[in-house]
């Protein structure tokens, strides 16, 4: 082979070729996994593993045979387990050597996980452990560890199958001389709290120059107090005089990292004589002053290819109150999905710029409300102002916003947040080119165009002017185009208009994830929010709609629930849920809902078979570039596995659509979600993809094939187009939910 090589190509080339196979083999063996060989004392090792799992379960007298069926090149290896009749537990004794702990446990013993007459089972002995653990060091026993308790006295051959249980709570022994004597268990009290603000390892020997009492607090600084003592102590929860707790110096660690002022936080106790505890909380700061730059290239079902790029000033601690000032800007250009401008000649054909200002306050800034709530929840206010221009998706636009929003934590798991005001201002810079870019409109109106006038020369820059004089005469002989005239007429002025949009919302959110590595968890958020009903009394009415210097007030309500449930019986395999509801519904003279708070179906993170603004309304087929609605239902169901290494699979199944109400002025019947029955105009794509963790990141290929088209024909929706030509491939980064 390599002779036959060298005849046809140079023996450099034929050398390359051999090198780039021979890194491709070696790649194989790198990433690949190597067969295992069959080991008689990792089989029995694994059958006594068998046995310990079932005798935890209660099963002591579980039996594991094994059976080893040799080929020629494999063998098969079957556990048989015979479990035998399980154990329960008796009568529980205890035996604590201290009064004061005796005292305390007997109070809650009843909260215990390990109870007579259950199944014996080791976890609940492990949560036994963990409960008392819990119990004492919250509530002063210091010294305590979880080695004090043991259970003796398990009775595994009783012929009755009943063991009775003795709980033994020892105290700690200290070592004196050759001699390991006793020390009762006893409760240990915060005598002081000492604060350093501005530790640093260059300084660590340095005496602290400068101190100040606040609420018993002693807080230290070297030169001088960077913090207000007031806004610290706010997220210190460790007291003078009172019984020491795990609880209380894990909440001030959580609530000091929560203002986002410092870079590592350490809580030492020092024992003093009479069961007094000194404490110290050693604060490194983080610097005042921070730049970040960032840049990306950006690829999607609108965005074909961009360079994106941010820059991000960070003040801390702004006015000695932990606040946070931040300052971004971040910029684009990108080709688009859709064209823009008409001339396919055109590269880098779309551009946005947002510039974004934002102050966060570690407390509610309310009148008369700024302690409503309790320290714990761990209250924030953030002001943000900004704005963007964009030559996106549909017109060129205009944003500016306002947002007041104040965030707690009801518990570690719920967290809350009030937007007391979002305004936004969205002005469209290019309104003239709205048949330009809604093509398939004006493709409409050339056609009806005949009807109406045959000599009009019809463009995209009059045929606005055109819908406008069409005389009522014309309704009278042609209903139908004419009605289709005013819908797209309608649809212009929606998507044209100007729009102040004056919203108040409130979201909920519980995730159950306990950190990164936890795959079982689920998570649930709604947010309501209602526009131009509350805060718009003052303002002025045109033929019943609200304005504000002759631009629309928009008003509606709008709800959005989003669930998702995630499980995993191992770490390479999961299988994830999302559902999405929501509904926006017009309250104002004008029956619509503004294009930005529209619901859009498709995309990489929603139904991957259509791009993003392609399917709907309902079971319409509408040629639109950009198609929107007021109601929304997605479901999707993911099977995630693992190939090799950081390489992984999945399967997934997506679903829903998007509908308009029936008081949408512009919706036509086939748009229009009224009844159980519109349920059938759900969309369902279906399709693979494969991930490659980068640790950071996850990158993302999916490949998304249309299953069910409602806009078919009935009898032809089922996997009418599900073929490779017609699939759309999607890449995202990280999961799409």
């Amino acid at each position: 082979r390599n002779s036959f090589l060298d005849k046809i190509l140079s023996k450099k080339q034929s050398l390359t070729i051999l090198s780039k196979k021979q890194s491709i083999n070696n790649w194989l063996l790198t990433k690949g996994e190597a067969p295992v060989i069959i080991d008689t004392k990792k089989t029995q090792k694994s059958a006594a593993n068998l046995r310990t799992l079932y005798f935890n379960k209660g099963y002591f007298n579980a039996i594991t045979k094994i059976n080893v069926l040799n080929d020629i090149k494999k063998a098969t290896v079957t556990y048989n387990i015979t479990k035998h009749k399980p154990f329960y537990i008796g009568d529980i004794n205890y035996n604590i050597a201290s009064k004061s702990v005796d005292s305390l446990l007997q109070k809650h013993k009843h909260t215990f996980p390990l109870r007579t007459g259950q199944q014996y089972n080791l976890n609940n002995f492990k949560k036994t452990v963990s409960k008392i653990s819990y119990l004492l060091r919250n509530n002063g026993f210091y010294k305590f560890n979880e080695g004090l308790v043991s259970f003796r006295e398990i009775d595994t051959l009783a012929k009755n199958h009943i063991t009775p249980v003795k709980l033994v709570v020892e105290n700690p022994k200290q070592i004196r001389g050759k001699d390991k004597a006793e020390e009762p268990l006893q409760k240990y009290t915060i005598n002081n709290v000492n604060v350093h603000t501005d530790y640093s390892y260059t300084e660590r020997n340095k005496k602290y120059n400068v101190s100040k009492t606040h609420h018993e607090l002693t807080f230290f600084a070297h030169s001088k107090l960077k913090y207000r003592p007031k806004t610290i102590a706010k997220s210190i929860f460790i007291e003078p005089n009172t019984a020491y707790s795990d609880e209380k110096v894990e909440l001030t660690r959580n609530h000091l990292r929560s203002l986002n002022n410092f870079k590592s936080i350490k809580i030492n106790q020092q024992e003093l004589p009479n069961n007094r505890l000194s404490t110290d909380i050693v604060l490194t700061p983080l610097k005042k002053y921070g730049i970040g730059v960032n840049t990306e290239l950006v690829h999607s079902n609108i965005k074909q290819l961009g360079i994106s790029g941010g820059f991000s000033f960070i003040n801390r601690n702004l006015f000695k109150g932990a606040e946070i000032f931040k300052l971004s800007v971040q910029g684009s250009i990108f080709d688009t999905a859709t064209n823009l401008s008409g001339d396919d000649r055109s590269e880098f054909n779309a551009h946005e710029l947002g510039i974004d200002v934002s102050l966060e306050f570690p407390k509610f800034i309310f009148p008369f409300l700024t302690n409503i709530l309790p320290r714990k929840t761990t209250p924030k206010t953030k002001i943000t102002i900004g704005t963007s221009f964009q030559r996106n998706i549909g017109l060129d636009k205009q944003n500016l916003n306002g947002i007041i929003n104040y965030k707690w934590k009801s518990s570690s798991k719920n967290s809350h947040v009030i937007e007391l005001i979002n305004l936004q201002f969205v002005n469209n810079l290019n309104p003239e080119s709205y048949y330009t870019i809604y093509n398939s409109e004006f493709n409409q109106i050339r056609n009806i165009q005949p009807l109406v006038d045959p000599t009009f020369n019809l463009t995209a820059q009059n045929a606005s002017s055109f819908i406008r004089n069409i005389a009522n005469s014309f309704e009278n002989t042609n209903p139908e185009e004419f009605t289709t005239l005013k819908n797209i007429e309608n649809r212009e002025n929606i998507i044209t208009s100007n729009n102040i949009i004056p919203s108040f919302s409130y979201s909920f959110e519980h995730n159950s994830r306990r950190g990164l590595s936890d795959t079982k968890y689920n998570h649930f958020r709604i947010k309501a929010s209602s526009s131009g009903n509350y805060n718009t009394f003052f303002l002025n009415e045109r033929n019943g709609q609200k304005i504000f210097n002759d631009i629309p007030i928009s008003q509606f309500v709008k709800l959005d629930v989003d669930f998702r449930k995630f499980w995993s019986n191992s770490p390479n395999n999961s299988l994830a849920f999302r559902t999405f509801v929501g509904i926006a519904v017009p309250t104002g003279k004008n029956k619509e809902i503004p294009f930005i708070t529209s619901y859009f179906a498709g995309g990489s993170n929603d139904i991957r078979a259509w791009k993003t603004y392609e399917l709907g309304p309902g079971r319409s087929n509408t040629g639109l570039e950009f198609n929107i609605g007021n109601l929304k239902l997605l479901t999707n169901l993911e099977y995630r596995f693992k190939i090799l290494n950081s390489i992984h699979g999945a399967l997934f199944v997506d679903a829903g659509n998007i509908w308009n109400l029936s008081n949408i002025a512009t919706a036509t019947e086939d748009e229009i979600f009224d009844s159980l029955e519109s349920l059938e105009d759900v969309a369902v794509g279906t399709g693979f993809g494969v991930r490659y963790d980068f640790n950071f990141l996850v990158l993302r290929l999916d490949l998304a094939f249309k299953t069910y088209e409602p806009y078919l024909q009935t009898n032809n929706r089922w996997f009418s187009n599900y073929r490779l030509a017609d699939s759309v491939l999607n890449i995202g980064i990280n999961y799409p939910f």
